[in-house]
């Protein structure tokens, strides 16, 4: 009897664990030609319920050979912990410009639609982006146990991108139109994913929303004229981890977890809207965990972490409390 009453409480508490709280990894910046430890502890250790692959998930430039892309990509699936992690959890996908096929190319790039189909059966998300689509983009309403619904919204920054100047626009009329759709939909949090920054401010050497004309504006004030609450970037492109944040551009508080470089570093950009960061990691295992209940000194809250897979050692710890964006 009382082996029985311990086998349900143990039963009940981890219920209740799950329902309360979701966890979400953030892969990005792989070389595929490098041991990536990172992916087997987050398949095996960390056991997400979630996986945003934020972009550069390999190396592939070419500028007339597509299949290179797939032979990239290939060497990816090979990776000890890649199987485990699609079996085991939801993969949510972006791109960025060395998976879609050349540094920095946006629109012009000759090889953007084999890219993109090739995009497309990779990752087993033909449902989701129709083969005629305009871009890699698309967007889930993932309900949770406990009822309440994440929106992850994958942006296409690089199949309609404009180079870079003040006219430039990020992401080409049917993705604005689609987004406006989507951020009307009800969702409890929407994480809006860019291969590259949201809020990095110029003057940068790296490539962000704030060099592409109007674009950053443009995407704030949408989020605004809809009452869009609950919205957190999630973003990649540079070798390292950073938490940013930029005070009531969204009507609220707008933050960006950058966080890539998953088998690499580089020296740090600066950034003035960091707040945390930058987390050198060379093998990193970042992830969010969305704690949906709470109270007292830990009222409902998104937990961001970083883990240094070789020692184990937590190297970035930083809290979003639900009231701070708009909740």
């Amino acid at each position: 009897m009382k082996n029985t009453l311990l086998f349900l409480c143990i039963f009940i508490f981890t219920n209740v664990q799950a329902q309360d709280s979701t966890k979400i990894a953030i892969i990005g910046c792989h070389k595929q030609n490098n041991p990536a430890p990172a992916l087997e502890y987050i398949a095996n250790i960390m056991q997400p319920d979630y996986c945003i692959w934020v972009g550069d998930n390999v190396y592939a430039d070419t500028r007339n050979d597509a299949q290179h892309i797939q032979l990239q990509l290939d060497k990816l699936a090979a990776k000890p912990g890649f199987d485990e992690l699609r079996s085991n959890s939801t993969f949510m996908v972006t791109w960025d410009d060395h998976d879609f096929g050349l540094n920095n190319e946006g629109k012009n790039y000759p090889l953007k639609e084999e890219s993109k189909q090739i995009h497309r059966t990779f990752w087993q998300l033909e449902d989701e982006i129709p083969a005629d689509h305009d871009g890699v983009y698309y967007a889930k309403l993932e309900k949770q146990a406990n009822g309440k619904i994440i929106q992850f919204i994958m942006l296409d920054g690089r199949y309609n991108r404009d180079d870079e100047g003040k006219k430039a626009d990020a992401l080409g009329e049917k993705q604005w139109a689609w987004l406006k759709a989507e951020l009307q939909k009800e969702a409890d949090i929407r994480l809006i994913v860019s291969g590259y920054q949201v809020l990095l401010d110029c003057p940068t050497r790296w490539e962000a929303w704030d060099k592409l004309g109007k674009s950053r504006k443009r995407l704030f004030d949408l989020v605004k004229a809809i009452e869009a609450k609950g919205v957190v970037f999630i973003t990649g492109d540079q070798h390292y981890i950073e938490i940013l944040k930029k005070n009531k551009a969204l009507g609220y508080d707008a933050y960006e977890i950058m966080a890539s470089g998953i088998n690499q570093t580089e020296r740090p950009s600066r950034d003035n809207n960091r707040i945390v960061g930058p987390d050198l990691t060379k093998h990193s295992a970042p992830q969010i965990t969305i704690h949906w209940e709470g109270k007292g000194e830990h009222p409902p809250h998104i937990h961001f972490t970083n883990t240094a897979v070789k020692t184990g050692q937590q190297t970035s710890d930083y809290r979003i409390f639900m009231s701070d964006i708009g909740l």
